[in-house]
């Protein structure tokens, strides 16, 4: 591949947009970064990402159940909405990487993400239109999997502009708001999605405020220019982003594995939460939102609050291994309190407890996979990447065995299963060698 020439002495980011301080490849002066990002840069690139996540959230989480009941009978809509939500993630999953490339590669003379992250929005914030008008699954199916492309081509491309923008010294503290900006998103999608009554306008209007703030934060730094072009990709290189060989690296392995699995546990309740409400406790469709609001708030609140101290407990303490355990486990009984609930409080209490422990899992769990690394920085950003697809694969695999489980034993089957995963997958870690 050629070597890259760009416009401003600063690290080159990875493909898959995760962080790698260690390696540049500006041709023109390795060792330069850049000395402190702009303060603009520091307020608006968390707000950009938490407008891109509000306006991908509002339908993942009860747009697309809401218009799959609109076109569908009681029977098939399970059924449907596991299609829909399946392929979306899988196209999420694999257009993220592949945009996060691409945008390295980009010599337009706005930028190497301006475009993406721009033009990202703008497609997606379409596709909020042609789903909320869609009158058939297809048309629902279809307009997903293009607000899953654009969504994610912003979203790779503006993770990407911070090692381009912000000095090594300084990332730490941006990714983690960065990392905060999820959960304030899915606040945000929650609350405003509540607000309406139809379904276009819980789509359109989450994705017109995120498009807008992703693109005024676009025209607020200046971007890096590639100007030479690099060279094509070959098919070897695109798919070495998604893999690593667990038998060199076994405890990474074994980490990997315990990731996926609790993740298909913490899925198992996220998506089907609205038709738990309405088909298991009976709740009224006109208040399904306000309620998903709700399980949504007290979920994220424990996640925030746990985010930021389990991973300084963890460094006091010297243990990852038995907190990763802990802070699964608390997940999963959370999981199990919503699948017993006869009520909506119960199922509240529930998300509350399971976002006390999605919140000590993320930061205890990114600790260990450091602490795992290999010694040759070069592959820390690939190995990050392909964790990544641990967290996002699940999303395309459960609502593939959603529909039978719900079938044979309703939906606190599919609840209690994902619970019986993710301890397993907690479990597993203690397989790990070399770290407590």
């Amino acid at each position: 591949m050629a070597v890259k020439t760009i416009s401003q002495d600063s690290e080159a980011s990875p493909a898959d947009g995760t962080l790698n301080s260690s390696t540049s490849t500006s041709a023109t002066s390795p060792s330069a970064a850049p000395v402190k990002a702009p303060r603009a840069y520091v307020i608006g690139m968390p707000i950009a990402s938490a407008g891109l996540w509000m306006a991908v959230l509002a339908p993942a989480l009860v747009v697309l159940a809401i218009k799959v009941s609109e076109i569908t009978t009681p029977d098939t809509r399970a059924g449907a909405l596991s299609l829909v939500a399946g392929v979306g993630a899988l196209v999420a999953l694999l257009a993220n990487p592949f945009f996060g490339r691409l945008s390295d590669r980009t010599t337009s003379r706005f930028g190497m993400r301006k475009p993406w992250i721009v033009g990202g929005s703008l497609v997606g914030l379409a596709s909020l239109f042609l789903l909320g008008s869609a009158t058939g699954v297809a048309g629902v199916l279809v307009a997903w999997v293009i607000a899953q492309l654009g969504f994610n081509a912003a979203l790779a491309a503006l993770v990407a502009t911070l090692p381009d923008q912000a000095a090594p010294a300084e990332r730490g503290r941006l990714s983690g708001l960065i990392g905060m900006t999820l959960s304030v998103g899915l606040v945000a999608a929650a609350f405003v999605v509540q607000l309406f009554d139809n379904a276009l306008q819980m789509a359109v209007v989450p994705g017109i405020v995120g498009t807008a703030l992703a693109v005024a934060f676009a025209f607020t730094f200046k971007d890096r220019v590639l100007t030479e072009k690099p060279a094509p990709l070959n098919l070897k290189e695109i798919l070495g982003s998604f893999y690593f060989n667990p038998r060199t690296c076994p405890g990474l392995g074994w980490a990997w594995l315990t990731k996926f699995m609790v993740y298909i546990g913490y899925c198992a309740g996220l998506l089907y939460l609205p038709y738990f409400f309405t088909d298991h406790l009976h709740v009224a469709e006109s208040e399904v939102t306000s309620l998903v609001f709700q399980a949504t708030l007290v979920s994220s609140a424990g996640t925030v609050a746990t985010s930021l101290l389990g991973g300084w407990i963890s460094d006091r303490i010297g243990k990852r291994k038995s907190m990763v355990i802990a802070s699964a486990l608390i997940m999963m009984v959370g999981l199990i309190v919503i699948a017993t609930s006869s009520t909506t409080d119960q199922v509240l209490v529930g998300q509350a407890i399971a976002g006390l422990g999605l919140g000590c899992f993320g930061a205890v769990d990114v600790a260990l996979i450091a602490d795992l690394l290999p010694g040759n920085q070069s592959e820390n950003a690939k190995t990050f990447g392909v964790f990544n697809i641990a967290q996002a694969l699940p999303q395309s695999l459960v609502p593939a065995v959603a529909f039978p489980v719900i079938a044979f034993g309703g939906y606190p089957a599919l609840f209690l299963g994902g619970a019986a995963v993710g301890i397993i997958g907690a479990i597993l870690v203690t397989r790990i060698k070399g770290v407590k």
